[in-house]
């Protein structure tokens, strides 16, 4: 009996000198050409129209040249059924239209153009050829680069394709993370099955106990001694769907998770929300900021977004953003609490002003204004009435517009408005909630702003998120009463 680890049939191996090329072309003229000079070049080329739109039924070939022009943007679509089938081969597309160009690279397709030489072409096959194993992971990958025949993904066949995999040339898993190096490696339900089932060593276990969703594969790879073992393990892993590799932290299931894709989420909206920006605007604070505003804003961008903080945190292809940004904080502090500095920087605002995109540098009058109208609002919010809230808060945010604070308890006041009037109270809790969400990306902590927040969470049924935005809120302002209140009702301890 043939067990169930036994090697392919030295006929059926793809690693052959002379490489099996399986050609699914549109137009006959040329495809009948082409291979005839595949043929001559040494290969083992076969012309089959029937598999233009992707495979019809079994190949042997070790690459399948398919017609990008034809396929367009369904090239994707069609490179993976390729890459399904039992001998897995490599992929190569022919064409010259935007839609192949475009679409080539995200399939992870080489394309090469109708009127390249023939050695060019027949260069790509045989590296296509080569790396037709790195291509991607999945099972059917996983047992040809195992040289292993052929089976169902099933629980009886997991044990031995993983003996096998052990002993992998570490080349092919190495290629085949390239893809993903920077991407993020989280857990899926297979790993407890075999983990449970006691499939894994203890070097492998201890692998999973760094895979958490929040590290990427360059990252893991780097973290052992034994470079090679982890990655022939994320690779195995990977290919038996026990891993999955996202480019973004792939759920908020757990705190750690939700603390990075907050952080990645804060970083993009702050750059593009300084691009052109004022020192006001870096720091979060208006003209009539004096020290202790200026240095309290300081310590709470601290908190967040400083390079001791964050390197803390695998941010991946984000990396590159801290530094750059938590110098612009140390500069913009820097200015603003030195008075000549800070003057000099007023002339130069001046001049400058029309050209910039700014929320914070504004006449001080319309600050000082809006601040007694957010005053007068937020009293009224405390003594229940909602409309009056809403006028004086609407009046704040258009005087100071952008202002988290504002923007927040203006959010809340008219969810309450509404609801009153006969709103649908969780539709109109997630709407609100949404707009202030964006609204709080890339910006520092503000407590009664992340408090109204949880408000609209708790509204919309979302007790998870309104405890998470609370807790921040809590942090910055331990003792403040609404917040207080909040947490009790909520359940959180303290």
């Amino acid at each position: 009996m043939t067990s169930e680890i036994s090697r392919r049939p030295e006929h059926q191996c793809y690693a052959d000198a002379v490489t099996m090329v399986l050609l699914a072309l549109a137009d006959v003229g040329s495809a009948v050409q082409l291979e005839e000079q595949l043929n001559k070049a040494g290969l083992v080329a076969r012309w089959d129209s029937r598999q233009v739109d992707g495979p019809v039924h079994g190949v042997g070939a070790a690459v399948v040249v398919i017609d990008g022009d034809h396929l367009g943007d369904k090239i994707a679509d069609v490179a993976e059924k390729w890459r399904d089938q039992p001998s897995v081969p490599g992929v190569v597309a022919i064409g010259s239209s935007a839609a192949a160009r475009e679409s080539a690279p995200k399939a992870r397709v080489a394309l090469i153009a109708p009127t390249a030489k023939l050695s060019t072409l027949v260069n790509m096959i045989q590296e296509a050829a080569k790396l037709r194993l790195a291509s991607g992971m999945r099972w059917a990958v996983l047992r040809a680069a195992t040289n292993m025949l052929p089976v169902d993904d099933t629980p009886q066949a997991w044990q031995p394709t993983l003996q096998a995999a052990r002993k992998v040339d570490i080349e092919i898993p190495r290629a085949a993370l390239r893809w993903h190096a920077a991407h993020y490696v989280t857990p899926m339900p297979r790993l407890d099955e075999l983990r449970e089932e006691r499939y894994l060593t203890v070097p492998e276990l201890e692998f999973v106990r760094r895979i958490d969703g929040t590290t990427t594969v360059q990252t893991l790879v780097g973290s052992v001694n034994d470079a090679a073992g982890m990655a022939r393990f994320l690779w195995t892993m990977g290919s038996m769907s026990a891993l999955d590799f996202t480019p973004e932290v792939r759920d908020l299931a757990t705190v750690p998770r939700r603390i990075l894709h907050d952080m990645r989420t804060h970083l993009r909206a702050r750059v593009q929300r300084l691009e052109r920006s004022t020192y006001y605007d870096v720091l979060e604070v208006s003209p009539i900021a004096e020290y202790e505003e200026i240095e309290n804003a300081y310590q709470w961008l601290g908190k967040r977004y400083a390079p001791n903080v964050l390197s803390q945190l695998d941010l991946s292809d984000l990396a590159p953003l801290v530094a750059p940004q938590w110098e612009l904080v140390e500069k913009a502090r820097s200015v603003l609490v030195d008075h000549s500095a800070r003057g000099r920087y007023h002339d130069w605002l001046r001049q400058r002003i029309k050209e910039l995109n700014t929320v914070w540098a504004r006449d001080p009058h319309a600050v000082s204004a809006a601040a007694d109208m957010y005053r007068r609002g937020q009293a009224s919010l405390g003594q229940g009435d909602v409309h009056r809230a809403m006028s004086e808060l609407a009046g704040a945010c258009r005087l100071f517009p952008d202002h988290p604070d504002y923007e927040a308890n203006l959010a809340w006041a008219r969810y309450r408005v509404q609801v009153s009037s006969g709103r649908d109270r969780i539709e109109t809790a997630l709407v609100e909630r949404k707009a202030v969400e964006d609204l709080m990306y890339g910006r520092r902590v503000w407590p009664r702003a992340l408090l109204a927040l949880a408000l609209l969470c708790a509204a919309g049924g979302d007790a998870d998120s309104a405890r998470w935005h609370l807790s921040q809120a809590l942090l910055a302002e331990p003792t403040m009463p609404a917040g207080v209140q909040l947490a009790k009702r909520l359940g959180m301890r303290r």
